[in-house]
């Protein structure tokens, strides 16, 4: 019957969507004749608007088609079977968890849940991305957490495991020296059963329930497995009671029960090695560990580096075992016990023989008591359906929260690539921040299948707010434009060409939908279309997808008002849609990859960016207007449609961000822009809100609020500043490049002072570390002197001094980048001329500063306050918002002074508190729309061929040098209060 619905609602959808394209060709006809082209052009888009949005309402009905299908001819692999390929010699299995920064209590539950896998060749690798020495006191407590987490899973199992083992030695020792009396071994089987589904219960008893996602951890993992274990002893009991029992079986059922507590568990972390890619993306992190994979390597100290190389077979090393297949597990994941079995049972199938990756496509976690939460998940349960119904049309896509991957179709698909003079085998491409759609494309074109395991055996966290939900669609939704090209190509191959017309359907609205369905929105919802064009007909394409969502969303938990719910979250996110795609389209136009944006998983609120914000409440604000003003023109119809859009998205603000959120989120936003404006000029200065808003709302949507291009350099290479106890020099560089590389910024200058070095060689490593990450090195002085103290002559001499270290370190042929210690240029005009002058001479460029907040202030008072959490937080909040405010005061500086945006360079320093605020700083930054691009393309801004001609004392970067020459003061950046302060 179902089957039927869903093909009866396919028909009226396309009758319907038939009528209502001929009732807009009726109205083109007739606008024609009245000259009235604007309307009819007007009326064309209109009919290609609604059939955008039906074709994704057939792509739901043919996958829901698919998924009955699948459904009503599935026959799930019986106990028989099971037992009979555990019985074989089953394919070795390496269960991989990429993990960065996560919660060290989330990653328990994943590893504990892939340890105890029914399955019994396996080994667990839990890829630790963080950065190997930790900047930080609480990073370094998460980052000995979770390098404990391998041995305490294995020390958790150690004691059941020696019970069963020893169990299981002692009947394999029986059977081969008497004959058995085979009832009374069952009996003991099952009185083993029983302890062990009692270990099942007592772990589910120690476990501590904090919120749903422990609550289906403990009932998948635990309390399931201990009912399991008690019935498997009670079937037994009355086996032995009918004397029903098989010696093999016997065998079979110790065998497995041993290996199910025997499992390695290892932790391995790339960044430690400099010769392994360090991009900071979970695809890099998968394919370092699994190019090691069967080979044997040891670590050698090069300097300061240290290297893992290959050895031979027979020398001491670190061994990493080989497997046929490779599981990779989203860190917060938890899956079912039998996950691994039956997904390797299907994939050593015949008939999957050229079947790639095997997967359950994920379910959210049930049971959440969050709004958002809750609904967001219900749209992650359909998904699940809808890839299902994918795999019947043989169009299935990788999605990577977890999958089994055959290895040997990664070897196909592998290439070499360069990074830092290393070679670097890549197997899931990072081109994109959907890694796992790519390379679906790349496995097709290789000849190989995917498939859907038809049963929910995954479960994966969903963002608990609006900002974490939002860092996760916009990544969903960047990336598929870049793979249409490839999957273009696939299509001209030999094995493209024997692709259905369904595959290929499927696989272009999958990677398309998210750009053109939420275009269609935004322009259906948004724009003034005449009124004739409104018909019946309209309404009743979409009734059949709706109406089947609900039913759909009613049989797997939720309730059928959920689907106004979903409606109302899917305006929500046209904007967030729209910024990945448009990211998509930046990184095609300039090359420049995008960044990979982990969803956070903190405790507490993420905060949204105040440009989606802005978005948000612009879109309500044209869709009320364009409502009111369609019926004060008396089109009713329209002006009803636009009035109810307006009402789901207040609805979805109200619920799912929360008014009070909302102005939380763009509070600082307001207080930026009154900060140095004065009341009087507020209403002034929101003018440079309404543009970008307007581009917004007509698609052209950047990331955030303003787009301003931000150079970034460091000063004071090796070391700066106080450091707190338990952190390392070394480990604050580490963690300002980990920092730089996950915000994309593949260009910085670090400016060197060499007598550092010379006082200290050990931290040499430090610029072969910057160095070794592709930044590039500029000189600072030997001695980091001042020009106004020490005079032309002795500046220039420690100028000259300082270059064999930046040789040393840089090459043959360093960048000739220059920058002043504490940007003093001289104390007499004659000084500052002569001194710039030789600079030239000597092929300098001369770096300026043009955004500084006395970060070394900042500094000097975190190493006062590090013991007192509370006012660190305090500290670090002021320090984002003297970072905003610089970065505004610099914007404004350059439109009064040159009536245009500049292209700025940041002023930072290589401190532990900037090594602590970097993340947070840079995200604060691209919130507000800051893109970052190299010190150089920066310096082609013709401001800086602009010569101030004059001094000062004091720190004064080059705007303030600028309105200084103009007779105009430069404000003083914001200080921290003097003490250490909560509130």
């Amino acid at each position: 019957m179902s089957l039927i619905v869903t093909l009866a609602a396919v028909a009226i959808t396309l009758s319907a969507w038939a009528v209502a394209v001929l009732h807009v060709f009726w109205v083109v006809t007739v606008t024609l004749q009245e000259h009235q082209h604007v309307v009819s052009a007007a009326a064309l888009a209109y009919a290609v608007l609604i059939t955008v949005l039906v074709a994704g309402s057939l792509t739901y009905l043919s996958a829901r088609y698919g998924y009955e299908r699948r459904v009503s001819t599935r026959q799930s692999a019986s106990a028989a079977e099971i037992d009979a390929f555990c019985m074989t010699a089953v394919p070795s299995v390496t269960i991989l968890i990429p993990s960065y920064k996560e919660d060290p209590a989330l990653v328990w539950k994943t590893v504990l849940s892939a340890a105890l896998q029914d399955y019994p060749r396996r080994s667990i690798g839990l890829l630790i991305d963080d950065p190997p020495v930790a900047a930080t006191h609480e990073d370094a407590r998460a980052l000995g957490e979770m390098r404990e987490l391998a041995d305490a899973v294995e020390r958790r199992l150690a004691a059941v495991h020696a019970r069963v083992k020893s169990a299981a030695a002692a009947f394999e020792q029986g059977a081969d020296t008497v004959r058995l009396r085979l009832s009374g071994e069952a009996r003991e089987l099952a009185g083993l059963y029983q302890e062990v589904a009692a270990w099942f219960a007592d772990e589910a008893s120690r476990h501590r329930i904090v919120d749903h996602t422990d609550r289906v951890f403990v009932e998948v993992t635990l309390l399931g497995e201990s009912r399991r274990y008690r019935q498997r002893a009670a079937d037994l009991l009355g086996d032995a009671e009918r004397e029903a029992i098989d010696e093999g079986l016997l065998r079979c059922a110790y065998r497995r029960l041993a290996s199910r507590f025997q499992v390695t568990v290892r932790t391995f972390e790339r960044k430690r090695y400099t010769n392994l890619s360090h991009e900071p993306n979970k695809a890099m992190n998968v394919n370092a560990y699994i190019a090691l994979m069967g080979g044997r390597f040891r670590e050698r100290a090069d300097g300061t580096r240290l290297l893992l190389e290959r050895t031979s077979p027979n020398e001491r090393g670190l061994a990493f075992d080989d497997s046929d297949y490779v599981v990779v597990l989203d860190a917060d994941t938890v899956v079912h016990p039998e996950y691994v079995l039956r997904l390797a049972h299907s994939l050593s199938r015949p008939e999957h023989r050229r079947v790639a990756v095997i997967q359950t496509p994920y379910s959210a976690f049930p049971g959440s008591a969050r709004l958002l939460e809750s609904v967001a998940g219900a749209t992650t349960d359909i998904q699940y359906q809808v890839h299902q119904g994918f795999t019947y049309f043989g169009a299935t896509f990788w999605v990577g929260a977890n999958a089994m991957i055959r290895k040997a179709a990664l070897e196909e698909i592998a290439e070499v690539r360069q990074e830092c003079g290393f070679e670097v085998r890549v197997f899931i491409h990072d081109r994109t921040v959907i890694e796992d759609t790519e390379s679906t494309v790349d496995l097709r074109r290789r000849g190989w299948q995917l498939y859907n395991y038809p049963e929910r055996m995954a479960f994966s966290a969903t963002p608990a707010d609006f900002g974490a939900l939002l860092i996760q669609r916009r990544r969903w939704a960047n990336g598929g434009l870049l793979i249409v090209p490839k999957l273009w190509r696939f299509l001209w191959t030999s094995a493209g060409r024997r692709a259905g017309v369904s595959e290929v359907l499927l696989r272009l609205h999958y990677l398309t939908s998210l750009a053109v369905a939420n275009v269609a929105l935004l322009f259906l919802l948004g724009l003034a279309f005449d009124e004739r064009l409104a018909s019946v007909w309209l309404p009743i394409t979409a009734a059949p997808y709706y109406l089947l969502y609900a039913v759909d969303l009613r049989s797997i938990g939720y309730r059928w008002r959920d689907v106004l719910r979903v409606y109302a979250l899917n305006l929500l996110l046209i904007p967030v849609n729209l910024g990945g795609v448009l990211r998509s389209v930046q990184q095609a136009c300039t090359g420049r990859r995008s960044t990979f944006g982990r969803t956070p998983k903190i405790v507490g609120r993420t905060a949204a960016p105040a440009g989606y914000v802005l978005a948000e409440a612009g879109l309500f604000g044209w869709w009320t207007f364009g409502a009111l003003m369609e019926l004060e023109a008396g089109h009713r119809l329209n002006g009803l449609f636009a009035l109810a859009n307006a009402a789901f998205l207040l609805y979805a603000l109200v619920r799912f961000v929360g008014l009070r959120e909302a102005c939380e989120d763009l509070r600082p936003l307001v207080a930026q822009t009154a900060h140095g404006l004065g009341t009087l000029r507020l209403a002034l200065a929101w003018r440079r809100f309404v543009a970008p808003l307007i581009v917004v709302l007509a698609l052209l949507f950047p990331s955030a609020v303003t787009g301003t291009d931000l150079a970034i350099t460091i000063d004071d290479l090796p070391t700066h500043g106080p450091l707190p106890p338990g952190i390392t020099r070394l480990a604050v560089v580490d963690q300002i490049i980990e920092v730089l590389r996950r915000h994309g910024i593949r260009d910085a200058v670090g400016f060197v002072n060499g007598g550092q070095i010379a006082d200290t060689p050990e931290h040499g490593i430090i610029l072969e570390r910057w160095i070794a990450a592709g930044y590039r090195l500029g000189n600072h002085t030997f001695g980091h002197v001042d020009l106004d103290r020490t005079g032309s002559v002795g500046f220039l001499a420690d100028v000259e001094r300082n270059e064999p270290v930046i040789v040393r370190y840089a090459g043959t042929d360093p960048d000739r980048m220059f920058r002043y210690p504490y940007l003093h240029e001289g104390a007499t005009l004659i000084e500052r001329d002569a001194v710039r002058r030789v600079l030239r001479e000597r092929r300098y460029q001369i770096v300026p500063v043009t955004v500084d907040f006395y970060d070394w202030v900042w500094s000097d008072m975190y190493a006062r306050c590090v013991g007192n959490p509370g006012a660190v937080e305090v500290l670090t909040r002021g320090f984002r918002e003297a970072a905003l405010r610089a970065l505004d005061r610099s914007e404004e500086t350059a439109e009064t002074l040159v009536r245009r945006p500049i292209k700025q360079i940041l002023l930072l320093h290589v401190s532990a508190f900037v090594a602590l605020t970097l993340d947070d700083l840079l995200s604060a930054y691209e919130a507000r729309g800051v893109r970052f691009i190299p010190v150089q393309d920066a310096l082609e801004d013709p401001v800086y061929g602009i010569d101030p001609k004059v001094t000062w004392r004091g720190q004064e970067n080059f705007l303030a040098q600028l309105l200084r020459a103009t007779g105009r003061p430069g404000p003083r950046p914001p200080l921290p209060r003097e003490g250490c302060h909560t509130n």
